[in-house]
């Protein structure tokens, strides 16, 4: 499309004569710049722009200019003084325009407007599904990368994305190559009878809780009784009840409505008042004939370390020495030793194959675990306290089960997960004796500290000079890494970077409406500055003969005598004299003494000085 206006534009151009048609293709032009500036956001793009935005000026300039008194040096001077008044007012809107991200569609569901945004419902969604089956999840977002699954909206400050898991389907059974759900798992009796029902049930259950947080929630329809609340609901709204498997669910299923919820949850939990011998018999299930290496590697842990706590800390610990990454374009061909190949060969996929085998590793290490999918994180909506969920943002997570302490979640994603977005730097790497956080017992952050055994001592091999490394400061392309905090603050200068700079300023509740009157008010101000200084300079340049004549004539008229418009110096002069006799001598004067000075070229430091005195005395006497 912006292709086809470009050649209509050329097109145009070819044709133009006049001046009207020059000045519809410079503002077809600007347009057309703004708008390639949503496509490519590099530095040299952007130095291209204002280049192209200056000459767009200076043609302007010129086209307003009689061409016989055109001056190059002059057109280039005015368009410098243009681009320098337009600076202040560019910079503002930059920083205080508010950036909402995602289609404007979103806004619309987040203030709920009646926008109908239907997910498909196919065999292989996502989270309606009975099934996960290997890239299953990354095959969901891409399938349906701007479906909508819910809008939240939060009760105050909205957490870090990072935190919040929006709880779906728990997987038990796995044959090796897939995860699946009981068979009449969605049965509403038998969901109600296990169902967290009163709130002395829910207080025994939950045995910890911590970071509690009140946000409405809206679902878009999904074809199933999701309503994938926060891990851990806290309270059921009318209508909602909290399954066995703390998950929040809806009594009818959702297959054409919007429903909207006021919730609690609690960001930091452990859970379960107990478990029973056949949720026991479900969390250590490990299928015959289905990845020995696995098994054998959680036997080994399971002699190794005494705990729960210190088992999941050791499988952490391999996750991170063996570099395992986290790819979800990844997809391991099926197999009985899916899981051991990825974790032991390829060492690349994603949620389910990372989350999955460590919910295997548990189970062959004698923890009961299971798989928990859903949704993390989400889209927010900056300066508001919206989060849009979308298909994209499928995951899934492991939950083990400690005696002592219940289910509590563990994620693997968070020792394994590479840079999110590659900036010429290398990946991000937990060293041996550092330290990563990771939310454990009591919902609180453990620090666990990734030690390696001792090695023997060997001189370091002498480091071999990189050649490129020398040529790299010559690099005259390499234009990121030299304006890097140009590149972060102004071409990565997104929703998230904007409330940080407000945060930092000062500004901690700031939302898009403030923004806009921030945004207003500034540009008013700009402006009124702007007047008073040119206001300012034309006063300057009236030279100070003209402004003590005019003075002269205003106190005049305040004696019936003002000058009219038409009217010569001489005539007036007269005039008034004829008006005013009793001052006539004095009128006539000064008259005597601007006409000389204008008119007979009397024009000198003395007699500028004397006409002033005259004008000066004139006024305080009469």
């Amino acid at each position: 499309m912006l292709s086809f206006f470009v050649v209509i534009v050329f097109l145009k151009w070819s044709e133009s004569r006049e001046r009207r048609d020059y000045l519809l293709l410079i503002f077809a032009s600007v347009i057309l710049s703004a708008v390639g500036a949503l496509y490519y956001d590099t530095l040299l793009n952007l130095v291209h722009m204002v280049i192209v935005v200056a000459s767009l000026v200076m043609s302007l300039i010129a086209i307003h200019m009689d061409p016989y008194h055109l001056k190059p040096f002059f057109v280039v001077k005015k368009t410098g003084k243009l681009l320098l008044l337009a600076l202040p007012l560019m910079l503002l809107l930059f920083v205080t325009f508010p950036r909402i991200p995602g289609p404007i569609l979103n806004l619309g569901i987040a203030f709920g407007l009646p926008v109908k945004v239907l997910i498909d419902r196919g065999d292989g969604q996502f989270g309606a599904a009975k099934t996960l089956q290997p890239g299953g999840i990354s095959k969901a977002g891409r399938e349906a990368n701007n479906h909508n699954v819910l809008v939240a909206e939060f009760k105050g400050s909205v957490p870090f994305k990072s935190r919040l898991y929006w709880r779906g389907p728990v997987f038990w059974e796995f044959d090796g190559n897939e995860w699946k759900l009981p068979d009449n798992w969605d049965n509403r009796s038998k969901l109600m009878d296990n169902a967290i029902r009163s709130q002395k049930r829910l207080d025994r259950v939950l045995r910890f809780k911590e970071d509690p947080v009140r946000y409405s929630l809206r679902v878009m329809p999904n074809g199933g009784r999701w309503i994938y609340g926060l891990d851990f609901p806290a309270a059921p709204a009318p209508e909602v009840f909290i399954s066995s498997e703390f998950q929040l669910l809806s009594i009818r299923k959702i297959n054409d409505r919007e429903p909207k919820f006021d919730m609690v949850s609690y960001l930091n939990y452990q859970a379960g008042d107990r478990l029973t011998p056949e949720q026991k018999k479900r969390g250590l299930a490990f299928p015959a004939n289905t990845n020995p290496r696995l098994f054998e590697f959680g036997k080994k842990l399971a002699a190794e370390y005494p705990t729960t706590d210190d088992i999941v800390h050791g499988a952490l610990l391999h996750l991170n020495q063996s570099k395992i990454q986290f790819d979800p374009e990844a997809v391991i061909e099926p197999g009985p030793d899916m899981l051991d190949r990825f974790f032991f060969e390829e060492k690349k996929g994603g949620a389910e194959y990372l989350a999955g085998s460590f919910v295997m590793l548990m189970r062959a290490a004698g923890v009961p675990a299971r798989l928990v999918t859903g949704y993390r994180g989400g889209s927010i909506i900056a300066l508001t306290n919206f989060v849009v969920v979308k298909r994209a943002d499928a995951h899934a997570w492991v939950e083990v089960w400690d005696g002592g302490k219940g289910w509590y979640r563990v994620e693997p994603k968070d020792i394994v997960k590479p840079p999110a977005k590659p900036e010429k730097r290398k990946k991000t790497e937990v060293k041996p004796g550092s330290t990563v956080e990771i939310k454990t017992q009591k919902g609180e952050p453990r620090a666990f500290n990734f030690k390696e055994p001792p090695k023997k001592s060997q001189k370091p091999a002498p480091k071999a000079k990189n050649k490129a490394e020398k040529e790299n400061f010559f690099d005259l392309f390499n234009i990121s890494s030299l304006f890097g905090g140009l590149e972060k603050w102004v071409i990565n200068f997104d929703p998230d970077r904007q409330v940080e700079m407000l945060k930092g300023a000062g500004l901690e509740s700031s939302n898009w409406a403030d923004l806009l009157i921030m945004a207003a008010s500034g540009v008013i101000l700009i402006l009124c500055i702007y007047l008073g200084v040119a206001w300012g300079i034309s006063l300057k340049k009236i030279d100070p003969v003209s402004r003590s004549w005019k003075q002269f004539c205003d106190h005049l008229g305040k004696k019936g005598v003002g000058k009219e418009g038409w009217e010569c110096p001489g005539d007036y002069v007269k005039r008034a004299c004829a008006s005013l006799p009793e001052i006539d001598e004095a009128i006539n004067d000064i008259g005597s003494r601007y006409m000389d000075i204008r008119y007979r070229n009397n024009e000198n430091k003395e007699s500028i000085l004397s006409f002033k005195r005259q004008v000066t005395r004139f006024i305080s006497m009469t």
